[in-house]
């Protein structure tokens, strides 16, 4: 087996050298104008939304009058609670 064998040269440094100053501007680049472009605009949508409902929870509120009763209907499924029933029991000693 004949293992390959790389010198170093001129050209091969100067190569290196153009391909991490060019990897550097790119990453750059994107850090400095598209990186925070994007997250404005990540956060501007979760603002948007948190606004939004907000919004309908107060009106909701708005609604009600003092004293009225209102019932609102959650799914069995989600309203599943854990008692103190469903969990294991361990038995324990006190060490003094």
């Amino acid at each position: 087996m004949n293992p390959i064998i790389y010198e170093a040269s001129l050209a091969g440094l100067l190569r290196l050298i153009l391909v991490v100053l060019v990897v550097y501007a790119i990453f750059s680049f994107v850090m400095r104008y598209i990186l925070p472009s994007v997250m404005r605009n990540y956060v501007s949508n979760i603002q948007k939304q948190f606004t939004e409902q907000h919004q309908k929870q107060q009106d909701f509120q708005e609604q009600k009058k003092e004293g009225e009763i209102s019932i609102t209907y959650v799914d069995k499924e989600k309203a599943k609670v854990h008692t103190s029933a469903d969990a294991d029991y361990v038995d324990y000693e006190e060490i003094k």
